[in-house]
């Protein structure tokens, strides 16, 4: 017996608006989102982060600080990765659709399925032709 996940299993306890993040991190938070970090831990430079966000680079590293300590963001070395929950928490829909994946059933191909594909005869025409490149 499998046990019953909800979304409310996925999503924060904290809702991120009840966090009192500053506009630079959240502007930090949501580079690492932008630029992959939901989906693989990015090796991020603080002062490429700083640019792009119009930020100082003590405030990037503190911003990282806060984020990490919050759990929102998870480090290891030189790399960060954004917590999964976060984007749940801010996509509940899709939360639902991951959950849905989860409990569908497994598609099993019939004996169709195993069998060679027909083609057409005009497919097999077109792949017989040899056309001349212009």
């Amino acid at each position: 017996m499998t046990a019953q996940i909800s979304v409310d299993d996925l999503t924060m306890a904290h809702p991120v608006y009840t966090l009192n993040l500053t506009a630079a991190q959240r502007c930090t938070l949501e580079w690492l989102t932008v630029n992959g970090a939901l989906y693989v831990p990015l090796a991020a430079d603080p002062e490429e982060i700083a640019k792009d966000c119009g930020n100082s680079v003590s405030t990037v590293y503190e911003a990282l600080n806060r984020l990490t300590a919050l759990r929102l963001v998870h480090r290891n070395g030189a790399e960060y990765r954004v917590n999964p929950r976060f984007f749940f928490a801010q996509n509940p829909e899709v939360a639902q659709l991951v959950l849905d994946a989860l409990q569908a059933p497994d598609v099993e191909p019939d004996e169709r399925a195993h069998q060679p594909r027909r083609t057409s005869p005009a497919d097999a025409r077109r792949r017989r032709e040899v056309r001349p490149v212009s």
